[in-house]
């Protein structure tokens, strides 16, 4: 081909991606073209839960907005009457994380759940959040892993909160925690070459379901072994016991009367309850107490908008704006702002979340499209490698998609 036809080609296959770029434009965050001009910038600066402050009701909205919310979403996000629904899954793991990765919440929680007479051993003035996450990569959507180190006399010790946010038990606990405890070794062993001993690791799971915990705790039960067996290769297989803190066999009463701070125990009864959101909203006012004493703490007012959020998430059963009137009914009119402004957050939150989705999708769909166009059919093999990938690597492909002479070069390594 010569120079001429490369430069043709060249300026083709450019116009080609600004138009596959043109056509795959998020046009379901946008109003719609019959909107007048000043309607059209006023949704862009309110959401509904603003709107909703400044005296317009979500049934006097224009029918073409009625229609984006309910339909279209935000940034790709479904909504329910204005409040998007973020996965409830991560309502559970935001929670979880935003109280328990503050060790002064943390330590609260892992001496009510340990043993006595090993948690008198811990110092958990010396309690250390440590970095990164061991959950195997298919359970992150049902397990979330925090893990921290403290020292326990001259040695140091590895504590592991892990919590389990699904309806069912998993049997097989004891050996996933095995697993788990492996995988953290030999990031131990990778950055001391020269151990020759091992940190201790204690875990301790956090559950709560409908029904709590109906399996065992330990690893030995998982053998397939009579009792004489298992008692005759006791000392020569694994041994692993995990400390299990089951939230749903205690009373309301009996979380709040842990010695814990009084933020963590609101977590720990909204995680109790996040299958029963009537039952939150109904017992709400039994612990405005604590909530006040949240409110009067330190970032106590972010804390407690945490809590607001994840009430507003995880009620799947009603309406979103249902939802937000009930809360406010419950906690009263010195709550207002502040649960309006949560509520607020979640509707931003949903959107730019949606829209980072939107985004990484709209470019997976364009570079399949390019890739098509070049080199043909695609194997299926290379689909579900680009349908795996992150936007850094989408970006890395795309800006060698019209230079690279093969499909191998494209998705080849650095």
């Amino acid at each position: 081909m010569d120079l001429d036809a490369d430069i043709l080609l060249t300026k083709y296959e450019h116009f080609h991606m600004l138009l596959i770029l043109f056509m795959i434009l998020p046009w379901s965050v946008l109003p719609s073209r019959r909107a007048p001009a000043r309607r059209r910038r006023a949704w862009g600066r309110a959401g509904p839960l603003q709107m909703a402050r400044r005296g317009l009701n979500y049934g006097e909205t224009p029918q073409w907005m009625r229609k984006l919310i309910s339909e279209k979403g935000v940034g790709g996000v479904p909504m329910r009457h204005g409040v998007a629904r973020p996965m409830q899954t991560n309502a559970h793991d935001a929670l979880f994380k935003a109280a328990f990765s503050q060790v002064e919440h943390a330590a609260g929680e892992l001496r009510q759940a340990l043993p006595p007479e090993l948690s008198s051993r811990i110092n958990f003035a010396d309690l250390r959040l440590c970095p990164g996450s061991y959950v195997d990569e298919a359970l992150k959507e049902r397990q979330s892993d925090l893990l921290f180190s403290t020292s326990m006399g001259e040695a140091r010790v590895l504590l592991v909160l892990l919590f389990e946010h699904q309806s069912t038990v998993e049997p097989l606990m004891a050996f996933r925690l095995l697993r788990y405890m492996v995988r953290i070794w030999e990031h131990h062993l990778a950055e001391h070459p020269g151990s020759k001993r091992l940190p201790a690791i204690v875990p301790v799971v956090l559950h709560h379901s409908e029904r709590g915990w109906a399996s065992g705790t330990s690893f030995e039960e998982l053998l397939d072994l009579d009792e004489g067996a298992r008692a005759a290769v006791g000392e020569h297989v694994p041994r692993l016991r995990f400390v299990l803190d089951d939230l749903s066999q205690e009373a309301d009463e009996a979380l709040k009367a842990r010695s814990m701070s009084a933020f963590s125990r609101l977590v720990l009864w909204c995680l109790r309850h996040a299958r029963e959101p009537e039952e939150l909203l109904a017992q709400l006012g039994k612990w405005l107490d604590l909530m006040n004493d949240v409110r009067r703490a330190p970032n106590g007012v972010e804390a407690l908008r945490t809590i607001w959020r994840y009430i507003l998430a995880t009620n799947e059963r009603d309406e979103a704006d249902e939802v937000l009137e009930r809360l406010l009914a419950a906690a009263g009119e010195s709550w207002k702002e502040e649960i309006v402004s949560a509520a607020d957050q979640l509707v931003e939150r949903g959107r730019q979340e949606g829209l980072r989705e939107g985004l990484q999708q709209g470019r997976r769909h364009m570079l399949l499209k390019l890739l098509g166009a070049r080199f043909g059919a695609l194997p299926d093999a290379a689909v579900a490698q680009i349908n795996a990938a992150d936007i850094a690597e989408l970006d890395r492909w795309s800006e060698r998609v019209l230079t690279a002479p093969t499909l191998a070069d494209v998705l080849g390594e650095p």
